[in-house]
């Protein structure tokens, strides 16, 4: 058995006193502190609203992606102005206004209203542009319409009384029926020289005005025509043998500016010459 066995060693006691002849106590150094984080950007972040001029953070000025507009932080700014989506389009009520008095004749008002609806639509603001180009079309359409109506009437009526003091005429043979009936009957014009029943004795014109209407107009006429008699003739009208009617202007030629009633003295047989002063 060999003897050459290591002598075995007892654990020191950890509650024994320390040995004098050991090395003193070495300090044990603290760990080192823990690196700070490096920064997320080289350096500070530029201000909201200036352009970048880096493509990513830390990265050299003028490298990386071309530069993009900030971010606002609640998002994209929004365009200035009114926000949202126009809503629908209304008619505008000048054009509205035009067409319907252009229905109903109110010519010139039409007229002005289409041309200010048509102002007012320009570049689809609003609703009626047909509508105010329609008010237009058709008000003057009224307007020429109404200038042709005044002159067609202009040339064609004939005023009902156009005669002079010493005219003579030939009544149409049916003139006492159309003296019964309350119409003027035909007078075409002749010399005195020649055969005729008739010859104007008095003419005026009536004041001018509104039309006083038919049943005035006639009285007027009558009256007048029966204080004249006595003056042209030489007797009064009760006894002489001569008769008398009067012409008159209705609406339509006093609308043409025909405003004369005339007289004239009638006799039962054709005459040669004047009967001024007949006294018969």
């Amino acid at each position: 058995m060999s003897t050459d066995q290591p002598t075995p060693t007892t654990p020191a006691d950890p509650w024994a006193p320390p040995d004098a002849t050991a090395a003193p106590h070495q300090p044990v150094p603290a760990p080192p502190a823990p690196a700070a984080p490096a920064p997320l950007y080289a350096a500070a972040p530029p201000p909201l609203g200036t352009p970048y001029t880096q493509g990513y953070p830390g990265a050299p000025a003028g490298t990386g992606y071309p530069s993009a507009p900030p971010v606002h932080p609640y998002g994209a700014v929004p365009a200035p102005g009114p926000y949202g989506y126009p809503g629908p389009l209304k008619y505008d009520g000048f054009a509205i206004a035009g067409f319907i008095l252009s229905l109903v004749g109110g010519v010139l008002l039409a007229v002005i209203f289409g041309i200010m609806g048509i102002t007012r639509t320009r570049g689809g603001r609003a609703k009626g542009r047909g509508l105010a180009i329609a008010a237009v079309a058709i008000g003057t359409l009224w307007f020429v319409a109404g200038i042709v109506v005044a002159v067609v009437v202009a040339v064609t009526t004939e005023p009902t009384s156009s005669y002079t003091v010493g005219d003579c005429v030939q009544l149409s043979v049916d003139g006492d029926a159309q003296l019964d009936d309350g119409a003027a009957p035909s007078l075409p014009m002749v010399a005195c020289e020649v055969p005729h029943n008739g010859e104007v004795y008095a003419a005026r014109d009536l004041p001018a005005g509104p039309y006083p209407g038919l049943q005035r107009v006639e009285q007027e006429a009558r009256a007048y025509c029966t204080s004249e008699f006595e003056s042209f003739v030489g007797l009064p009208f009760e006894d002489s043998q001569l008769s008398f009617f009067y012409v008159y202007p209705e609406q339509l030629g006093w609308g043409a500016g025909d405003h004369e009633i005339a007289c004239v003295a009638t006799a039962v047989d054709d005459v040669t010459g004047t009967l001024r002063g007949a006294a018969r």
